[in-house]
């Protein structure tokens, strides 16, 4: 009987020792602030990512600078998908984000819906009447994009009253979905995800769209926060970026 429980007390502390040795990341959700733009992509990652780790993503949309206002007036985020560069770098110049948790994530390219075999001329040709929706350029990346490429066209003084302006670029589309205007200049990424037939601007008319993100400092989940981000820059997601309508970051690595 001696023998026996002496056994059973050498089973209970290798049991013990085992849990220790190997211990259990417990899942836990992600909340992700997204700019529209990137919020179809998002969603087939975060669900990737689930299968991998068990860690759920929860995803809030909006334009990049309401978002950017939301985080600073205490938004509980761990994660904040910026379709620009400047607002996860004033993140860190306010003291809400730490230097190296920004990171460029991808390059965004602009299109235009609507045109039809016109292709830009749509844009020269069109009548008093016509209607062309841009997402804000105070608060969108993809709008300040359209001004600028509209600005080199000769265009955006002439525009008026013809100018529909989305809060973001998901409303921008929804305004030419749902007949609104005749055109709208988007995010190539929605041609891609609502399988649309569009006219892609060259890189050249408008400054270069880096996306960056940026782990919130207040985040009490900053392990998995990161882990996310070293996920969303693997090779594999972004080949698949490269797919949806973005320039994928460089195949360097390059994150700044």
């Amino acid at each position: 009987m001696r023998l026996s429980i002496t056994g059973l007390l050498i089973g209970l502390v290798c049991l013990l020792f085992v849990t220790q040795a190997k211990p259990q990341t417990q899942a836990v959700t992600l909340n992700v602030a997204v700019a529209a733009n990137f919020a179809h992509p998002l969603t087939i990652i975060a669900d990737s990512y689930f299968a991998k780790t068990g860690h759920r993503i929860h995803i809030t949309v909006g334009s990049s600078g309401a978002l950017f206002a939301q985080i600073v007036h205490g938004a509980p985020f761990d994660v904040f998908l910026s379709a620009d560069a400047k607002r996860p770098e004033t993140l860190v110049e306010q003291g809400l984000a730490e230097f190296n948790d920004v990171v460029t994530y991808a390059r965004g390219q602009l299109a235009l819906i609507g045109a039809g075999e016109s292709g830009l001329n749509a844009l020269q040709e069109a009548s008093d009447s016509t209607r062309i929706a841009i997402a804000d350029p105070r608060l969108a990346p993809y709008g300040l994009a359209a001004q600028q490429f509209l600005t080199g066209m000769g265009l955006w003084e002439h525009m008026g009253s013809r100018l529909i302006r989305g809060s973001n670029i998901q409303q921008t589309l929804q305004f030419w979905q749902t007949g609104n205007v005749q055109l709208a200049l988007i995010a190539a990424s929605q041609c891609v995800s609502y399988q649309l037939s569009c006219v892609m601007i060259e890189a050249e008319k408008y400054t270069e769209i880096i996306q960056k993100l940026s782990v919130v400092g207040r985040s009490h989940n900053k392990d998995i926060a990161r882990d996310f981000v070293s996920y969303l820059l693997s090779h594999e997601v972004q080949q698949q970026l490269s797919k949806m309508g973005y320039l994928p970051v460089s195949s360097t690595g390059e994150s700044r």
